[in-house]
């Protein structure tokens, strides 16, 4: 459930407990700091779900018919998003390239990076060189 669901239902479920305590329209618009036609429109509705339309909700994509096929091939370790673009191309997908990278980008984010430890700097390298062998720890002679 997305945030803004949340917190519709829950001003619904809030409005219609203080209906049904007798309180007025415009009593639990100053109560809960919100316009008198929101406080209408939460009433008048019988359940959340006739709030739940419009712009809050998903919009399909032409996309959708093809986010399996990226995921099989993303889980395969196809994570390429040129390739994987002619790839949809061939199967008949008409939408652009970043489409496909924007959906790709949060999966690109969760993946963990392991980073090597950084190459020794140019005055270390040079004081191993200068150093007598005898002088080096066990850790610089190796």
């Amino acid at each position: 459930m997305s945030p803004i669901e949340a917190r519709i239902r829950e001003r619904h479920a809030t409005i219609h407990a203080l209906l049904a305590q007798g309180h007025g329209i415009r009593e639990i618009a100053r109560e809960l700091h919100i316009g008198g036609n929101t406080v209408r429109r939460n009433a008048r509705a019988a359940v959340p779900e006739q709030l739940l339309t419009g712009r809050h909700q998903p919009r399909p994509s032409q996309l959708d018919p093809y986010k399996p096929h990226l995921d099989k091939r993303w889980a395969e370790g196809h994570t390429n998003a040129i390739q994987l673009h002619a790839e949809l191309q061939a199967l008949g997908y008409r939408g652009s390239y970043q489409i496909i990278s924007d959906y790709l980008r949060p999966r690109r984010r969760r993946r963990i990076r392991v980073v090597p430890p950084a190459p020794p700097g140019i005055r270390r390298v040079t004081g191993w060189m200068m150093r007598h062998p005898e002088k080096l720890s066990d850790k610089e002679g190796e």
